[in-house]
């Protein structure tokens, strides 16, 4: 009979309560781990605690003490994420002391793996020294659980050999994957440049555009000083590292200009403005890069750049015309609608709906004559079009599909003219009215700079139209942006909203809204302290 399960016995003879049959307390599951005869069994016995619901912090001594004295890895990890549900960075110490550097089975390695994750969830700077050991781990995942564990520790310490990491050829790609975002998540501005080269770097078919375009809107102004050098072509060390691994320089330009367009910010206005008039040989580039620069100075709301993007409205091709009538849209200058009407009356339907739809989100009843003589137009247009291009369907029939489109359309207009710059209309526009009113009724509460109706505008991030939902988060970059009390109104919705991000993971139809959304969580936690 083991030593534990007499001592029980004949205390209980004695009436004495120290080894307990109740599963509330701490011997009761250390008799069941003594009693086990198998690491499967131990694991099974913790894994049953974990579930049981009696886990509390009075379970720490007991679990410590199993941590030290046991020698499986599978045992020890099961107690690791065991002391990890308690949330206690009391546990630092023994979790840090049962880290195995020295092997690299399976069983280890998972061991270790299950510890970082847990050191990563403590929020104890105490953990740093370990899981910068476990960097030099050979196995992978033991390498990226240490990461992001010293990321979401805001790591100092850690910035050097994740700098190294990010661009190391000889790591693997989802270690340099890792260390690029955990270097967002700590945020130092010794980083920006490993980043800027992170955003060019490929390995083989992969590439970390995505991490490092986060990362460095994680970093915030010195991200944006950076981002503006390279834009303007000032970026030395950048352009010597590009050459040598042949990335045009063109590439350079276009994929900052449309990193430097996430952050609205006012310094970056100069140089946006310049890359309006971009010029490149290869015509899509062009476009690229003018269409970035146009985005940002529309999230920017620059009114410098409203007489140059009302000259370029008129572009033949549909997709950047779309983007320079949405940029004037996000402007919210009356002084385009001029511009934006003849570009309705101009060119094919696939370019001409953009700025018939910019029109209705810009203008009041005072734009209603003229929209309603672009819709008399139409089927004259639509026959031309048909005589032209050829169409599917008959001439007919096409003009009775976009007289729909403009019957959409026409409904922010009618909008406009009711609220105007009433803001307590449009709050009414959000709840019920057409997705495309509540779109222009969440940038015009956004333009206000009305802090107090920041929590109705993050209150609608679960709507289901994708447009919509970006512009409802459009609107609340722009109040928090404007100062501290946004963002200090909506640190308690930041749950909901977390909830939101991972609910939508994966989503493609939601991929646009989910990076705005990540950059607003940024925003949020950085101005509502």
């Amino acid at each position: 009979m083991q030593r534990r399960t007499l001592v029980c016995f004949l205390l209980a003879l004695s009436a004495l309560p120290a080894c307990s049959k109740d599963p509330a307390t701490p011997d009761y599951w250390a008799a069941q781990l003594d009693a086990a005869k198998r690491s499967s069994e131990k694991v099974r016995v913790v894994d049953a605690l974990r579930s049981s619901g009696k886990l509390n912090k009075s379970f720490v001594p007991m679990l410590q003490a199993e941590l030290a004295k046991d020698k499986n890895p599978e045992d020890k990890g099961a107690v690791a994420r065991a002391l990890g549900d308690l949330k206690d960075p009391a546990c630092v110490p023994a979790l840090a002391d049962a880290l195995d550097l020295s092997a690299s089975d399976g069983a280890t390695s998972r061991m270790n793996s299950a510890i970082a994750q847990v050191l990563g969830s403590l929020g104890d700077p105490r953990a740093v020294p370990a899981l910068l050991k476990l960097l030099k781990s050979k196995d992978d995942y033991v390498r990226i659980d240490a990461i992001q564990a010293l990321g979401a520790l805001k790591a100092q310490d850690a910035v050097e050999p994740l700098m190294e990491l990010a661009l190391d050829d000889a790591s693997s790609p989802q270690v340099n994957r890792r260390a690029v975002a955990a270097l967002g998540d700590i945020g130092d501005a010794k980083a920006v440049p490993v980043l800027l080269k992170a955003l060019y770097k490929q390995r083989g078919n992969q590439n970390f555009a995505s991490e490092a375009s986060f990362s460095l809107y994680q970093v915030g102004k010195p991200a944006v000083d950076a981002l503006v050098r390279v834009v303007q072509g000032e970026d030395a060390d950048l352009i010597g590292w590009a050459r040598r691994r042949d990335v045009e320089p063109t590439v350079l330009l276009v994929q900052a200009t449309e990193v430097l367009k996430d952050f609205a910010a006012p310094q970056a206005e100069p140089a946006l403005l310049k890359k309006l008039s971009f010029q490149n040989p290869d015509e899509r580039m062009q476009w690229y890069g003018r269409m970035f620069a146009a985005n940002g100075l529309g999230r920017l709301r620059s009114q410098a750049a409203v007489a140059p993007l009302m000259a370029m409205v008129e572009e033949n091709e549909p997709l950047p015309r779309a983007e320079y009538a949405r940029a004037l849209v996000l402007v919210g200058n009356r002084e385009a609608l001029p511009a934006l009407l003849k570009a309705a009356a101009k060119g094919t339907w696939n370019a001409r709906q953009f700025a018939v739809a910019s029109v209705s989100m810009l203008g009041d009843d005072r734009e209603l004559p003229a929209f309603d003589r672009l819709v008399q137009a139409e089927p004259a247009l639509a026959a031309s079009e048909c005589k032209q291009y050829g169409c599917a369907t008959p001439a007919s029939e096409v003009a009775q599909q976009r007289a729909k489109v403009f019957a959409v359309f026409r409904a922010p207009l009618e909008a406009g003219g009711a609220c105007k710059q009433d803001l307590a209309c449009w709050v009414k526009k959000l709840k019920d009215a057409p997705a495309p009113v509540r779109q222009r009724a969440a940038l015009a509460i956004g333009r206000s700079g009305h802090a107090e109706y920041a929590t109705t505008l993050a209150a609608l991030v679960d709507e289901p139209d994708a447009e919509t939902r970006m512009a409802t988060l459009q609107g609340l970059s722009w109040l928090v942006k404007s100062g501290t009390a946004a963002a200090l109104a909506l640190k308690d919705m930041l749950p909901k909203l977390e909830q939101r991000l991972a609910d939508d993971k994966g989503r493609q139809d939601y991929v646009a809204a989910s990076e705005a959304l990540r950059r607003l969580l940024v925003d949020i936690r950085r101005r509502g302290g």
